[in-house]
């Protein structure tokens, strides 16, 4: 059975109070430990299914789902698997002086990602060494899109935490519900004003799914021994993507790779994750308390992707 929804609760209790004062009665004062609150945030869990063999599953339905709070099933209240949604997407390009022999590649990926968008989705793209330079903020795709690469650069500090603090602020004013943020780099930050535990904590309160492609050196390419090698710092990029519930990619220079078909590989995904839905149980929550989540499918062979939890105090109405 659905949860009302609390604005009939609202109703309810509304018309039996004054209806107590109308028959002289003074409406009673519960006392604390009987006080009714209502959580009314709805926690939104987005879920990538994935078979042993790496395979999308794409059949599943609701009752195939049990999504955990701090280990107490919950019941579903909506559940979702358009493979229509609308995306706002966020592409972040680092391009700080380690990048300077993989930038060519990075931007081929990110013009190959903001064209394979739909009409109906929305893409900002933003490049950062030492500063953040937005090259466009929310646009849909078209034939502007390859214009806004000419002409960057490598150079600089690598502020990757400073980025993504500002790339969230920026997905405030994302038009739809599914919001990713793509992070194009070699994994490495120096000298960011924000640290890890910082970006670990505005990713908790987001519901942002970050996404990572590293372009690492290859040490099978003679060119690439000749210079000094920058590698995936392959361990960061997982921490920024898991805790979201995206995913992190590597890809090394010169490898010829159909980025067209891997930028597909993407957005392919985005279009087939579930989405679980649920509200929260009755009573006094501290906002700034995590609650983890966990979600099961009936079949035990499957591995799910998602969100390891959310703050109360995050949530949108």
């Amino acid at each position: 059975m659905k949860r009302p929804p609390v604005k009939a609760i609202c109703a309810v209790l509304c018309l039996f109070v004054p209806a107590m004062a109308a028959n002289g009665q003074d409406a009673p004062e519960p006392a604390d430990e009987f006080r009714l609150q209502v959580a009314v945030e709805l926690v939104n869990v987005t879920a990538t299914v994935l078979d042993p063999g790496g395979e999308y599953v794409r059949d599943l339905t609701e009752e195939d789902f049990t999504v955990y709070e701090d280990g107490v099933p919950q019941e579903i209240a909506f559940f979702s698997h358009d493979q229509s949604v609308p995306v706002s997407l966020g592409i972040l390009v680092d391009v700080s002086g380690s990048m300077r022999h993989k930038l060519q590649q990075s931007l081929q990926v990110a013009r190959e990602v903001a064209m394979a968008l739909s009409p109906q989705d929305e893409v900002f793209i933003s490049t950062y060494a030492d500063d953040s330079n937005v090259l466009t903020d929310f646009t849909s795709t078209g034939p502007h899109i390859p214009e806004l690469f000419r002409g960057v650069r490598t150079g600089g500090d690598t502020h990757q935490f400073d980025a993504l603090g500002l790339a969230l602020r920026m997905m405030e004013n994302a038009q739809h519900q599914k919001k990713v943020l793509l992070l194009l780099s070699d994994g490495f930050d120096t000298n960011s004003r924000l640290n890890i535990e910082d970006v670990d904590e505005l990713l908790k309160r987001s519901e942002v799914l970050v996404y990572a492609i590293g372009i690492d050196d290859d040490d099978t390419d003679p060119e690439v021994r000749r210079r000094t090698r920058y590698h995936v710092y392959h361990y960061m990029l997982a921490r920024l993507t898991d805790v979201t519930g995206g995913r992190a990619f590597r890809i090394y220079t010169g490898r010829r790779y159909a980025l067209q078909s891997l930028a597909e590989i993407m957005l392919e995904e985005l279009h087939q994750q579930y989405t679980l839905s649920y509200y929260p149980g009755s009573g006094t929550i501290d906002p700034d308390l995590w609650r983890d989540i966990r979600v099961e499918v009936t079949n035990p062979i499957a591995t799910v992707r998602h969100r390891t939890g959310y703050y109360p105090g995050s949530l949108q109405d």
